[in-house]
């Protein structure tokens, strides 16, 4: 009676599943160096040495090991501390932000690596969908580049219901709620009481988050009516009668004409154009 033995799976076969273990292997040591890179005091992995790249029949086993095409938590918090660092700098309010990072692409071979950092490539911001860099800064001289995506959530206004576009906006009609930044391309309003005497330039959809340059304040004189045109000088002012030319709100441009027939350009205060010579 014959007993069944197993026989050893091809070389090609074994040198395939070695090479996915090894790449498992650095990804996790290039995971925790990017949060060591990023993080001060975390705790960064020893290099996998060249034996773990060499052809094995059982290769050992890594712990937290990464699925090949994947990219471990360690890398998305090593670029989380990137963009917080970014809107820092910006100034940027926020509560949260999520990132999440695209997949690394195992064809690549890449040569074994003692320590790497990421790094936000020239031209990019953490803001959306954009890309994040990691270059190999000890052992070896590699860099590549993986898909990213960064949400920025803060309180905004967002609208009650429909408005059209003219009509005045304040802070009952809006609710405060949590919102992602980087769905908008301006800047939000953040404070309720900054839409106190302001009007719609567009029309403004029920659940739509409020935009700064959707909001003006209304025109304290129309095109028409009479003004006060006051010219300052060295030593001298002059008061005389003028009528507005264009609509004009406070502390803005408006062009007036005199009672001489002169058309002249002032700051708007208190109905009053003011020039200064």
């Amino acid at each position: 009676m014959r007993h069944a033995t197993s026989s050893p799976p091809p070389p090609h076969q074994a040198y395939g599943r070695a090479r996915a273990a090894a790449l498992a292997v650095w990804l996790f040591g290039l995971c925790a160096a990017l949060l060591g890179a990023g993080h001060a005091g975390a705790q960064v992995a020893p290099k996998p040495s060249l034996a773990a790249m060499a052809p094995q029949t059982e290769p050992a086993a890594a712990p937290n090991q990464a699925q090949p095409g994947t990219l471990a938590d360690p890398i998305d918090e090593a670029v989380r501390i990137l963009a917080e660092r970014e809107l820092n700098a910006a100034r940027v309010s926020r509560t949260r932000i999520e990132v999440k990072v695209g997949q690394f692409d195992t064809r690549v071979q890449l040569a074994p690596c003692a320590r790497a950092e990421p790094f936000v490539p020239p031209g990019s911001r953490l803001w959306g969908r954009t890309q994040v860099g990691v270059r190999c800064v000890s052992g070896a001289s590699w860099m590549i580049r993986l898909p990213v995506s960064v949400s920025v959530f803060a309180p905004v206004a967002i609208a009650h219901a429909s408005m059209p576009a003219g009509a005045p906006i304040g802070p009952a009609d809006v609710r405060m709620e949590e919102y992602d930044l980087t769905r908008e391309p301006a800047p939000l309003v953040a404070d309720a009481a900054t839409l106190i005497g302001k009007q719609l330039t567009r029309t403004l959809a029920a659940g739509q988050a409020v935009r700064i340059d959707a909001l003006r304040t209304p025109p304290s004189v129309n095109a028409g009516d009479p003004v006060q045109i006051v010219i300052n000088g060295q030593g001298f002012s002059l008061t005389s009668e003028g009528v507005a030319l264009t609509p004009g709100s406070e502390g803005q441009p408006l062009r007036a004409r005199t009672e001489s027939g002169r058309v002249v350009v002032g700051i708007l205060r208190d109905r009053t154009v003011e020039l200064r010579l």
